[in-house]
């Protein structure tokens, strides 16, 4: 019985044609999970900032019933951040853009939600659009201080 190397010549490598081919199914899957993994890095760099503005904004309502006074979470337009009044802020992205109704505006581009010690809040929505087509539309009741987070969008 004669094997394989004797029935072809004793050629046993590949064709260029096949490592070629092999090179580029590797190259296109190489470029697809790049941008599956680039892309899933964006949305959580959204996801992180949506959860640090709301958890802000809880933490707030917390050292306002903790310490028995009014404690303001602003955002300051013109800055660019946010934050508890008094504690250093937080830069707002460039790709988010923040509007709000209801929230109270203490001076020129600087608006404010305050929670008291007894647990309310002057109220407020607030809608954090992205350039990703991503909005989050954080609702801050005014009688118990409940802050309700809604993503929309993608």
């Amino acid at each position: 019985m004669m094997s394989r190397s004797e029935k072809s010549g004793g050629n046993l490598g590949f064709t260029l044609v096949e490592l070629m081919v092999v090179l580029v199914l590797i190259g296109l899957l190489s470029s697809m999970v790049a941008i599956s993994v680039s892309s899933g890095l964006f949305k959580s760099k959204e996801r992180r900032f949506s959860e640090d503005f709301g958890a802000s904004m809880k933490r707030a309502r917390n050292m306002a019933i903790g310490s028995g006074r009014a404690v303001n979470f602003v955002i300051d337009g013109e800055k660019r951040t946010f934050g508890i009044e008094g504690r250093k802020a937080t830069d707002i992205p460039k790709e988010v853009e923040i509007s709000a109704d209801g929230v109270m505006e203490l001076r020129n581009g600087l608006f404010a939600v305050v929670f008291y010690p007894d647990g309310s809040s002057s109220g407020g929505e607030i809608e954090l659009s992205w350039d990703s087509g991503r909005k989050d539309e954080f609702d801050v009741g005014i009688i118990w201080a409940r802050i309700t987070h809604k993503v929309k969008g993608l």
